[in-house]
């Protein structure tokens, strides 16, 4: 019996809209603690680490080689442990074009467990008058167990973000757009930075099956050259009176960066999520000129 129970809250949660994203599998609400601290409003900046998972074009906007990952406890609930969510990924963006490769894994005790393993291409296109767009492609291979019974899947995600000068860009996913079992999920969002950098928000809108399934806001402030605090909200449908909110913050220590994220989920419950990367900047740096004396 108690089989029986774990195994419909486990059905439940993932039929659930988490941070968003309904679908068939739990990778389909992303992943990673700046996301997340925006409330999920990220397809127009998708700019670390996890970013493959929302938009694939943000892979362009990463300069350089750099490796990184997040781990998360999803859907904490009274009686129920919640499930771990593990990603890691690296990649390298040289002259607008990049490629990267992630490992994802979830699980909830014995009866559930999922991998991803997802690829990335990206290329940055100029196109006149200091306007360019970044497109992005993953393919994805799944690998999902519920209750003994196990099941594989390919898909693909398409990607694109149209930077407009310095503070404004637009972006759309098409996310699982092939896999027979797994419901797409596309996101349309803009981001807008002011305050000279130091403030910027974001607004998506993601439709599953066509549909609109939740409605996204993220707002992020630097306070400090180093640390910035971000908040978000999630509106499942139009349904503003259930709303659920998210808190996060953003450290960067010279190359690496430590992001941490909670979301305030009654149902299915709560999740912390804490983030890491780091940019192997000089590796790319150019070599300083040792001028002697004569």
């Amino acid at each position: 019996m108690k089989r029986i129970a774990i195994t419909a809250v486990i059905f439940g949660l993932f039929a659930w809209a988490a941070l968003g994203a309904g679908g068939t599998i739990v990778f389909q609400g992303g992943h990673g603690a700046k996301a997340y601290g925006m409330g999920g409003a990220f397809v127009a900046l998708a700019d670390d680490a996890t970013g493959a998972l929302w938009n694939p074009a943000g892979l362009a906007r990463i300069q350089g080689l750099w490796v990184g990952g997040a781990t998360a406890t999803k859907f904490t609930a009274p009686g129920f442990e919640g499930v771990p969510f593990q990603y890691a990924a690296l990649g390298t963006t040289f002259e607008g074009f990049g490629v990267g490769l992630a490992w994802g894994m979830a699980s909830a005790g014995e009866l559930y467990s999922a991998n991803m393993f997802l690829g990335t291409v990206a290329l940055s296109l100029p196109l006149g008058e200091g306007l360019e767009v970044d497109l992005g492609f993953n393919a994805k291979y799944y690998i999902e167990t519920l209750a003994e019974d196990s099941s594989s899947s390919f898909s693909f995600d398409v990607g694109l973000i149209v930077p407009v000068a310095d503070t404004f860009s637009f972006g759309f996913a098409a996310l699982d757009i092939a896999a027979p079992d797994i419901s797409p999920v596309y996101r349309a969002g803009l981001a807008f930075s002011f305050l000279e950098g130091a403030a910027k928000l974001a607004l998506d809108a993601c439709f599953v099956d066509m549909e609109l399934d939740s409605i996204n806001f993220g707002l992020g402030l630097l306070l400090i050259e180093m640390l910035e605090i971000r908040a978000g909200a999630i509106i499942p449908g139009t349904d503003f009176q259930n709303a659920t909110f998210t808190v996060g913050a953003g450290l960067v220590i010279a190359d690496l960066s430590v992001d941490a994220a909670y979301v305030l989920q009654d149902e299915p419950g709560e999740t912390l999520v804490v983030s890491l990367s780091y940019a192997f900047k000089e590796l790319f740096a150019p070599a300083e000129e040792t001028v002697g004396a004569e």
